[in-house]
């Protein structure tokens, strides 16, 4: 039985209907404080909307939500800011603002006036501290609207970083870059949640990165959890077949023995 404590997330019979479409049917999940969970699934899957409702940025899906044992429902949009960050799949071109006054506003839950962000001494301090951690100091005083995808991408981790939460949710982080870049933004990632024992929780198309540096997987599908298991036993034919509705191959990577997803056609057409 899963103790009230330990528990980062716990969703219980969470749903959400538009109109006649539904969203998210029956969703019961719990993220244990520290752990690391991917979630994959098709386009449309309900995935994004789950980290909205988790964010507070959907009001009225029945069920229940709780964040380190708070009632998201009791909590305001600060208090939900000190719990939480968020790492959306890109930011606006257009940020008037250089990297380091980026960062620093991102600490608006910690601001006394309001959400009003000032330069104090300590926010600066923490702002620097998390550029360090994402390897950006240089990047500090350029301009938002001068970055590459992965820069951005680092300030966007950044920010995140900064707020100080003990949770961090991310939408499809690797997204849009190159390959160099998502190593280099997935590298990062797996040493946030290892060194500062951060609860994660990622949205990702990735299932090879999913079964290398996760604890767990969710699979979804039509707005429901059809799997949720650890990436050895999620990453199943059987399992993946269920949430994509296509045929993959399976195999063991010749050095780590994680499990490599692949194309059944693809791997057939190699033999």
């Amino acid at each position: 039985m899963n103790n009230p404590l330990d528990m980062a997330i716990e969703t219980n019979a969470l749903s959400l209907s538009i109109g006649q479409h539904r969203l998210l049917h029956d969703v019961t999940l719990h993220a244990k404080r520290g752990e690391r969970i991917a979630i994959v699934g098709p386009n449309g899957a309900g995935k994004t909307t789950l980290l909205r409702c988790l964010l507070g940025f959907i009001s009225s899906p029945s069920g229940a939500i709780s964040l380190q044992g708070k009632r998201l429902a009791d909590l305001k949009r600060q208090e939900i800011a000190r719990l939480i960050g968020y790492v959306p799949q890109q930011l606006a071109d257009d940020i008037p603002f250089t990297v380091i006054e980026f960062i620093v506003m991102s600490r608006y839950a910690h601001a006394q006036s309001g959400g009003i962000i000032h330069r104090d001494p300590e926010g600066e301090r923490i702002a620097k501290q998390a550029t360090e951690r994402t390897g950006i100091q240089h990047l500090e005083n350029q301009s938002m609207s001068t970055l590459s995808g992965g820069e951005r991408q680092k300030v966007n981790i950044a920010a995140a970083l900064a707020q100080q939460t003990p949770i961090l949710v991310l939408d499809e982080p690797s997204s849009h870059l190159d390959p160099k870049q998502r190593e280099s933004i997935q590298q990062l990632l797996g040493e946030v949640g290892r060194k500062s024992q951060t609860t994660i929780l990622a949205v990702t198309h990735d299932l090879n990165w999913a079964a290398m540096d996760f604890d767990r997987i969710i699979g979804m599908s039509h707005g429901a959890i059809i799997a949720d298991d650890t990436p050895s036993a999620m990453m199943t034919s059987e399992n993946l077949h269920r949430i994509f509705d296509a045929h993959w191959s399976v195999q063991p990577h010749p050095e780590s023995g994680h499990p490599i997803v692949l194309p059944a056609h693809h791997y057939a057409r190699d033999l």
